[in-house]
């Protein structure tokens, strides 16, 4: 990986671009199954921008270009073979559909095959696309705008690249495996019933079990980004962000991170709720019930459950920063806030993302529920992420939160949101006999 940096260290900055580019795209458009050093090139390509050999924004616009243009290849490269018995791939694109060429993107090996098994398997390229275009552009901003706001050597990047793998594939297995036991008890509810004891013991096993849930999640998150040594980029992000402020942004990163409220959201999420509950009532000619609004309101008491655990835990990495630097009020137009007003914000700042993102992910799937057009809900889905992203980093825009505290946060959320919308997508509908497990 070294002889990587050096060699392009050694070429003209053109040159550069042209190389790293070709690399890139080569791994998914001529070499399936053969890896070659695409991710580490963009690590270099980062390093190098961050010592002005190349232009920063040249570098992110390569990486996707090249990208794009490899996937996309290979994409009708696969088409043009004809299609293949391969039931392994037929189960992988059957159950997760785009997601598996989000996804794949990510993983050293897929990236090549992916696309491949896409067009062999004749999945429609708007469809394709549609994940495969972002994926991309996260793909190579993060390899690339890692390595640029790190400006470390080589050698000390990789070994961080490392543990950060390490850390994304426990993060991985972690929140699948929740969604799929999320998922298990939704189609088994009758599951959670514990012999001799009353017929309401199943919400109280589930209440049990969310709320280990919500513990295991709070306790292991922030360990695990700290393992991924991405708090050691903490300091240079700040500093990056104290460079980039203005009067406009900043007072525009104070007032969105102190106006959102989760529990506004929240509420917005339980009346969107309740709203389609009625609606569904009154098109049917029925009567709306006391078990069947428990049940439409369900869903949202998870979300009460990860506050109240956020609450009692308040996990010992998320508090303020050391050094909480505030503008001075000559060089802004109109109130900032006094330094133990910041402090107190501060204090708040991960807790609140992680809230904020469970609520606007439940807040996505309940509207996502009551629209069936495919393109209509990736755009939901990418508002909602754009929506999370904006409010996480303003905190870390203000000098607020931490980097990767609040990487934590939205992890913790997103994590929280997926368990949620596992359980309740795969719910079975409740019968007249089954009244009293409504909240179940």
């Amino acid at each position: 990986m070294q002889v990587v940096d050096e060699i392009l260290g050694a070429l003209p900055p053109v040159l550069v671009l042209v190389v790293v580019a070709a690399l890139v795209a080569g791994e998914a458009a001529f070499v399936a199954g053969l890896v070659l050093p695409s991710a580490t090139a963009l690590v270099a390509l980062g390093l190098l921008a961050n010592e002005g050999v190349v232009g920063v924004v040249p570098a992110l616009a390569s990486a996707v270009v090249a990208g794009l243009i490899g996937g996309n290849f290979a994409y009708f490269a696969g088409q043009r073979k004809p299609p293949k018995e391969n039931k392994k791939a037929e189960r992988l694109f059957e159950r997760f559909g785009g997601r598996a060429v989000f996804l794949g993107q990510w993983v050293v090996g897929a990236r090549t095959l992916v696309p491949r098994l896409a067009g062999r398997k004749r999945v429609p390229y708007r469809r394709f696309a549609a994940f495969h275009t972002p994926a991309v552009v996260l793909w190579a901003t993060w390899l690339v705008g890692a390595s640029y706001l790190a400006g470390a050597s080589y050698d000390v990047l990789a070994a961080r690249a490392g543990r950060a793998g390490g850390a994304l594939a426990v993060l991985t297995a972690l929140i699948v495996a929740l969604v799929l036991v999320g998922r298990w008890f939704g189609r088994h509810p009758s599951r959670l019933s514990v012999p001799g004891f009353h017929v309401r013991s199943p919400l109280l096993v589930s209440l049990g079990l969310l709320a280990g849930a919500a513990f295991l999640l709070v306790v292991a998150i922030p360990p695990i980004v700290r393992f991924s040594g991405l708090s050691e980029a903490d300091e240079a992000v700040a500093r990056w962000a104290r460079g980039e402020w203005t009067s406009d942004g900043y007072l525009f990163a104070r007032d969105l991170a102190t106006s959102v409220s989760p529990e506004a959201l929240l509420g917005v999420a339980a009346a969107i709720s309740v709203g389609g509950w009625l609606f569904g009532h009154w098109c049917r000619g029925t009567r709306p019930d006391l078990p069947g609004l428990f049940q439409c309101l369900a869903p949202v008491l998870p979300m009460v459950i990860l506050s109240l655990t956020l609450e009692l835990l308040n996990p010992v990495d998320w508090t303020r920063p050391d050094a909480l630097v505030l503008p001075s009020l000559g060089e802004f137009d109109g109130p900032l806030p006094s330094a133990s007003a910041g402090s107190a914000l501060a204090t708040m700042a991960a807790g609140e993302t992680a809230r904020l993102a469970a609520v606007i992910g439940l807040l996505t799937w309940l509207v996502m529920q009551r629209i069936r057009f495919r393109h209509t809900q990736v755009a939901l889905w990418t508002i909602a992420a754009i929506a999370v992203t904006v409010c996480a980093g303003s905190w870390v825009y203000l000098g607020w939160s931490r980097l990767s505290e609040t990487v934590a946060a939205v992890l913790l959320g997103v994590a929280w949101a997926a368990l949620n919308a596992g359980i309740w997508s795969t719910r079975q509908p409740i019968t007249e006999n089954r009244r009293t497990l409504a909240l179940t």
